[in-house]
């Protein structure tokens, strides 16, 4: 648990050093999402952003752009396949809401564990597909749902986390238009890099000052 909550600090401190790319970047993925089919995409291009502001100091809106061209056919599906799992679970839990019994908390419990897994594997998804030497969105997916099942506690940690942010941005909805996409754009990769360096996949993950110097240098 700490080492996601380590996560997501350093993905907040990195945000500081780079808020004004992020701020551009979130109204963009704000005017991106609006069709809402496209939202998905749009997430990928915000994501892509982030993790190439992580490495480089030009990553800019044409990153983000380019990302969400990228991943418009992937964005689909990951439209379809939202409606489907969470419309499905949705109801479930909306239908059988007043039942009592075993076999109904059962079910709530296997619902609402669906939509957690899901929401993480959605939160570590795109990340994922940016690190692979051959992208592909079903092997992005499994890959993702490998992570969630070697680190569920760092994930329900970083899940935590990205939904106080989600409640804040909703309570203070302004936080919507300017930056709170970006940030959790910034903790999705801040994770993932994580659970890759301590995989050993992954060079260790460098603090927001070291990458500012490495920029410099």
């Amino acid at each position: 648990m700490f080492a996601g909550l380590q996560a997501v600090w350093r993905a907040l401190r990195h945000l500081n050093h780079r808020g004004y790319v992020y701020i551009w970047a979130n109204l963009l993925w704000v005017v991106l999402s609006l069709p809402l089919v496209t939202a998905p995409a749009a997430w990928a291009g915000m994501v892509r952003m982030s993790y190439l502001a992580h490495t480089r100091p030009t990553a800019d809106l044409r990153d983000l752009w380019d990302g969400f061209r990228q991943n418009l056919r992937r964005g689909l599906v990951i439209f379809v396949l939202n409606v489907v799992l969470v419309g499905v679970n949705v109801s479930n839990l909306t239908t059988y809401a007043g039942q009592t019994g075993l076999l109904y908390d059962i079910g709530r419990s296997v619902w609402i564990g669906v939509l957690v897994v899901w929401a993480a594997i959605q939160f570590y998804l795109w990340p994922l597909l940016y690190e692979m030497k051959q992208p592909s969105l079903m092997g992005a997916l499994r890959n993702a749902a490998v992570m969630v099942y070697l680190n569920p506690v760092f994930t329900l940690a970083v899940l935590a986390c990205a939904a106080l942010i989600a409640l804040l941005s909703t309570v203070f909805f302004a936080s919507w238009l300017l930056i709170s996409g970006g940030a959790l754009a910034a903790i999705a990769n801040s994770a993932v890099f994580d659970r890759l360096a301590a995989a050993g996949l992954r060079p260790p993950v460098l603090p927001p000052e070291a990458e500012i110097e490495s920029f410099e240098g």
